[in-house]
This record gives structure tokens, C-alpha cells and sequence, in this order.
């Protein structure tokens, strides 16, 4: 958790009195102020949704699927190798330097 010093934000919030009992007690209960205890319910609660949103969670078919396709070896799509090629033959390549020929 951040420290104080680093702390520049503020977040309010209003909230029902029985409400902030509930937090004031559960925060006591943890031996923490009532805004290192909301923080921190905050942040957990924060870092499962993002992690649900980010993982992807497939099925034992699917994830058979992913193995086959990954064990297979490499196959060329035309297409795709021309589109590599033209932009690798339009873009400069970062480090090297293009030598002027006379």
C-alpha cells in the first residue's frame, strides 16, 4: 500500500450510517483506520476484477485446442508474410543506420 507521502489523490463517498458502523467495526476489527480499511477492501476487490477481465479461462477442449495449434509446426499465410515484408521494406529499422551510396 502506498504511503502517506506518496498518497496525492482523494476519494469521498457517502454512505448510510449503518453502513459506516459495519466499516468502522470490521475496520477496528483488523486494527485499522477506517480509510486504510475501505483502501485496502477497495484495492482487493479492484484487483479481482481486472484479473477476471484479463485471464481467459477455456475449457479442457479448448485448451487442447491451444496445446495442438502450438505443438504444430509453423505454417506461412501469404498474405501475411507480404504485409510483414512491405512494412519491414517501408519502415526504417531502429539502431541501423542506412549508408549513403554514391
Amino acid at each position: 500500500m502506498p504511503t502517506a507521502s506518496t498518497r496525492s489523490e482523494r476519494l469521498s463517498m457517502r454512505v448510510s450510517p449503518e453502513a459506516l458502523a459495519t466499516i468502522r467495526e470490521a475496520a477496528s476489527a483488523q486494527q485499522q483506520d477506517v480509510s486504510a480499511f475501505v483502501l485496502g477492501a477497495a484495492m482487493d476487490h479492484a484487483r479481482e476484477v481486472l484479473l477476471r477481465d484479463r485471464v481467459i479461462h477455456l475449457t479442457p477442449r479448448e485448451l487442447d485446442q491451444v496445446d495442438a495449434a502450438l505443438d504444430a509446426a509453423p505454417r506461412v499465410i501469404p498474405e501475411l508474410a507480404a504485409l510483414i515484408a512491405a512494412v519491414r521494406r517501408d519502415t526504417p529499422q531502429h539502431g541501423v543506420k542506412e549508408v549513403a551510396t554514391h
